[in-house]
């Protein structure tokens, strides 16, 4: 079965991503330095991927969003095309467990030494992350009322998989509550 994309329940996650970071601001900052164990990332590591894995994707939406035709009706729903639907429904947390483990390739991965960030550091990646997710709302926003399916890029994943733009949305989304989850559970690890 495909996944069935609804802005409205999209922009109701990405807020409810963004309560948790809210929440995190009164952290102490050394708690986003310390990985669980030498193999995990630390949980300013966390927020440093998912602020990169989305500003891969900044030209490409913006591009498209740009070329998009304006339509009447609001879109209540999407279906996803296969490829990006599996890729997608492997991305979320299931009742709190991440099922499929992924393997992060390395223009991904977080350049950050954990020992050298201080508060300013990790209160600035608070701070860029919310900025991630106020950019992924307005993305949202504005394919309520553009006809996305004609136009189809590359994913970072590569060309194999195509996403239109409410399909980069939603993997945009399912990444960041998957890494959401991984940085809870890191930032209880070593609390």
């Amino acid at each position: 079965m495909r996944v069935h994309i609804k802005p409205t329940q999209q922009i109701q996650r990405v807020n409810n991503l963004k309560n948790q970071l809210e929440a995190l601001k009164g952290k102490d900052a050394v708690l986003f330095c310390i990985r669980p164990n030498e193999n995990a990332w630390c949980g300013a590591e966390v927020l440093k991927h998912m602020i990169v894995a989305q500003e891969i994707y900044v030209d490409k939406i913006n591009g498209a969003l740009s070329k998009l035709k304006s339509i009447e009706t609001e879109v209540e729903s999407l279906r996803t095309k296969r490829i990006p639907s599996f890729l997608i429904k492997r991305f979320p947390p299931i009742d709190g467990e991440i099922r499929f483990k992924m393997k992060t390739s390395k223009q991904f991965k977080p350049m950050l030494e954990p020992d050298q960030l201080d508060t300013h550091h990790i209160n600035g990646l608070i701070s860029e992350m919310d900025n991630s997710l106020d950019q992924l709302i307005a993305w949202i926003e504005r394919t309520r009322f553009l006809d996305v399916l004609p136009l189809r890029f590359n994913s970072a994943v590569g060309p194999i998989v195509r996403f239109n733009v409410s399909e980069a949305c939603e993997f945009i989304l399912c990444h960041n509550e998957r890494h959401f989850h991984q940085l809870e559970r890191t930032l209880k690890a070593i609390n």
